[in-house]
């Protein structure tokens, strides 16, 4: 993939066409901010996709009321920012969702038609933008079921069911992996881009 910053057609004689980019609106400070964490991780991505990484997360994050360094927690924890990270159990992309959820959630939230619903395929889920749609909704949607972000965090990674029926059940729950996240989280809040490794 190449991301290339946005262009516009002008005509500048009849019938001869150019395209020029569009003048960039300022970045915000949460931008940039974004951008480094974004960067120090992935140095090997050009500046324009690593802006328009950037920008996908601010926006998904934003959109469900989330902080985009959260977002990027979880993106650490899950993919270490890898696109196309596919994980033992068969999880795909940079927030590592199962083919059958990101199925499931494609249909859910209507990105697509139906038509492209049917066809839906699992390397679909190694195309960043539309990981971070799916993988940002869900963990809404988990948020929103279990009114905890601890919770919402062990059951995106052990799964909604499993972890309810441990809650109902009162039997032991790790809270590693909400743990990290959240450790990762806490360090990008104060400042750092990256996490130390253990």
């Amino acid at each position: 993939m190449q991301y290339l910053p946005r262009q516009e057609e002008i005509t500048v004689e009849p019938n001869y066409t150019v395209s020029v980019p569009v003048p960039e609106k300022p970045k915000s400070k949460e931008l940039i901010r974004i951008h480094s964490i974004v960067k120090s991780h992935r140095p090997d991505i050009s500046e324009p996709e690593a802006w328009w990484l950037s920008e996908v997360i601010l926006e998904e994050s934003a959109g469900y009321g989330f902080d985009p360094l959260l977002i990027l927690a979880v993106i650490d924890i899950e993919s270490k920012f890898q696109y196309e990270a596919v994980s033992s159990a068969g999880a795909r992309g940079i927030m590592q969702i199962l083919p059958y959820v990101g199925k499931s959630l494609v249909q859910k939230i209507g990105l697509h038609q139906p038509s492209h619903y049917k066809s839906f395929r699992p390397e679909f889920l190694d195309d960043p933008e539309l990981n971070i749609k799916l993988g940002v909704y869900y963990l809404h949607d988990l948020k929103k079921n279990f009114r905890n972000l601890t919770h919402a965090l062990i059951a995106y990674n052990m799964g909604p069911t499993e972890t309810k029926n441990r809650l109902e059940n009162d039997i032991e729950i790790s809270e590693g992996y909400a743990t990290l996240v959240l450790t990762a989280y806490q360090q990008y809040k104060n400042g750092k881009t990256k996490r130390p490794t253990f």
